[in-house]
């Protein structure tokens, strides 16, 4: 954000949730972490934190978010609650690359990726989806794809495919 900032961009940063959460006591001295980081960039009036929210008050803040930045220190995995909403709401995906390799992950299809702690290379993906509409229309459709497979009538009939194909070869 701060190097955006510095590049002229007109950004912002939508923080959505809540700063801390009860299950990890090193969640405090992450939300301070971050805190800090805002102040030596100079980038508070910039960022907006939503607090906890319902629902429909996420989805109104994806509504409104041209992208989301989700730059994860361990990479991205299809555990994470942050991306799971994203691509439910068919948003523009800027996220790092995950340790184990993730096929359904298309880079420039479904979603950018760029290299875990790489402050730069996240804000030259941010420019560059924002600079090109065609790139950002792709990505969100792409985003919105790839949430079907986590649908939960397509995990049902998956589950039941297989449960079936095990049913029919314990048969034979």
């Amino acid at each position: 954000l701060g190097e955006l900032a510095r590049r002229g961009r007109p950004v912002k940063l939508l923080m959505i949730g809540g700063k801390v959460g009860a299950s990890d006591p090193t969640n405090q001295q992450f939300a301070r972490q971050v805190d800090e980081i805002i102040a030596r960039e100079g980038v508070a009036d910039r960022v907006i934190w939503t607090g906890f929210l319902t629902p429909e008050e996420v989805s109104a803040a994806f509504a409104v978010a041209d992208l989301a930045t989700l730059p994860y220190a361990d990479g991205v995995s299809f555990r994470r609650g942050s991306l799971m909403a994203a691509l439910a709401h068919g948003i523009p995906i800027i996220t790092t690359v995950p340790r184990v390799h993730l096929p359904e992950l298309l880079p420039e299809e479904n979603v950018m990726l760029v290299p875990p702690e790489q402050p730069m290379e996240l804000a030259e993906a941010v420019a560059r989806v924002t600079d090109h509409a065609g790139l950002r229309a792709r990505l969100g459709e792409g985003a919105r794809r790839l949430s079907q497979r986590f649908a939960w009538e397509r995990i049902a009939a998956d589950t039941l495919a297989l449960y079936e194909s095990l049913l029919a070869g314990g048969r034979r």
